[in-house]
């Protein structure tokens, strides 16, 4: 009977030693990232499972991805990437949905730069630079130039700088580079969280078209099932959904069973 228990006191262990060393690999968009590292946390505290987190711009991952690279997870900013994905054979098309819809926002690390009347602001050209992510290649830089249509602002020459994500916009923002710009809300609250309130204008999402953010399971996965429960998780539950909204995102309804 002794010797019955040891044995299944150490299977226990080993498979929980197992379960335990888990690690997911997540390719995903530097806007996200800020938002997965903090669910990668809350999911490992209670499912003893880890990430190795990958960040960049969904552009870059996504041609990664074409190439082989080893990830088990694709956390993009749009929906045609993972789209192009499912139709290549290269994930998994039951897994593919919309993590969450991306906001906008015009922000200024300077709490006094960006006044109420925001779109005056734009039309006069009362600023030296101003950042936003190429249209051609990012969806919150669509976004941006559908917002400065709508409104007929024209820019002075000169006077805009595209990075090639809304990640290098962001970044010419907080160094200095640009005085105000066009990034994603979820950017703005992390900085504002570490650095204080800036100043922000939301444009009307009418006037630019939704910002799909997807998330789809990658077909050379090399744990499946955990890749899978994972993605439920975020899709699902409700600790997971608070920690998308708070920082700055619409989520999806909950798909009905």
């Amino acid at each position: 009977m002794i010797v019955k228990r040891f044995a299944l006191f150490w299977l226990f262990t080993l498979l929980c030693a197992q379960a335990s060393a888990t690690e997911l690999r997540v390719a995903v968009a530097s806007n996200f990232t800020p938002t997965l590292e903090r669910l990668a946390q809350a999911y490992q505290a209670e499912y003893g499972v880890q990430m190795a987190i990958s960040s960049g711009s969904s552009g870059k991952h996504f041609a990664q991805i074409r190439q082989g690279a080893p990830f088990d997870l694709f956390f993009s900013a749009d929906n045609l990437r993972t789209a192009e994905l499912v139709e290549s054979g290269q994930a998994l098309p039951e897994s593919r949905f919309v993590y969450a819809q991306g906001v906008l926002v015009l922000w200024s690390p300077d709490p006094e730069r960006i006044p109420a009347d925001a779109l005056a602001l734009l039309r006069q050209g009362d600023y030296r630079r101003l950042a936003m992510a190429n249209p051609r290649v990012a969806p919150y830089g669509t976004a941006a130039e559908a917002v400065i249509e709508a409104h007929g602002i024209q820019v002075p020459r000169g006077r805009l700088v595209t990075g090639q994500s809304i990640g290098h916009a962001f970044n010419f923002i907080i160094t200095g580079n640009a005085e105000l710009g066009f990034v994603a809300l979820s950017q703005a609250i992390t900085w504002e969280r570490q650095h204080g309130q800036g100043s922000r204008w939301l444009p009307d999402t009418a006037h630019y078209p939704p910002i799909l953010q997807e998330a789809v399971q990658l077909r050379q996965a090399r744990d499946p099932e955990a890749a899978h429960r994972f993605l439920d998780w975020v899709r699902n539950n409700p600790e997971a959904r608070a920690i998308i909204e708070a920082d700055g995102y619409r989520l999806p309804p909950i798909p009905e069973n």
